[in-house]
């Protein structure tokens, strides 16, 4: 089932760490990441263009939002950066061959809008590449529990696009 192949492939050893990661106290609101700050983030690419984000869980599988996805046509994804459009040594390309969705996921509501992305080939993970730890089954998170969101966007009016992170109240 989907919950058990999910839950299979979130665990990985390395999950989690970040070891260029150097966070200061950050404001609400978004800025710039270092490269290798969040090194599980990837960029969904059509044609070098960016349309949606994920978190890599393991090194074969990206878990994103099923409303981002179509098909696997021309579907790329992009490891390894803070920018979503710009080449740097530590990016990794891959293609996907596969798209598992939720299978209760509703188009038309957005319930359950969860999907796994198994890449073309398995990435090594490296200081720029690693995954993201998942919280396990029955994990409790009290109101006003800090924590951070990541994406791919603009930081400031006028900006380039890149990586930014945000410091928020769950």
């Amino acid at each position: 089932s989907f919950l058990q192949l999910f839950h299979e492939l979130c665990f990985p050893s390395v999950c989690g760490s970040a070891p260029l990661n150097k966070l200061g106290t950050k404001i609400v609101g978004g800025e710039g990441a270092a490269a290798g700050s969040w090194p599980w983030m990837a960029s969904l690419q059509h044609n070098s263009e960016h349309f949606c984000g994920g978190s890599l869980i393991n090194n074969q599988w990206v878990l994103t939002a099923a409303h981002c996805l179509n098909s696997t046509s021309d579907l790329i994804v992009y490891l390894g950066g803070n920018a979503a459009v710009d080449p740097n040594p530590n990016a990794v390309y891959r293609t996907v061959s596969q798209i598992i969705n939720h299978p209760n996921y509703n188009n038309e509501t957005n319930n359950n809008d969860i999907s796994l992305l198994r890449l073309s080939s398995p990435v090594k993970f490296t200081d720029y590449i690693r995954p993201v730890c998942l919280a396990a089954n029955g994990s409790v998170f009290e109101a006003e529990t800090t924590c951070w969101v990541t994406g791919w966007g603009d930081i400031a009016e006028n900006s380039e696009n890149g990586f930014c992170r945000c410091k928020m109240f769950c």
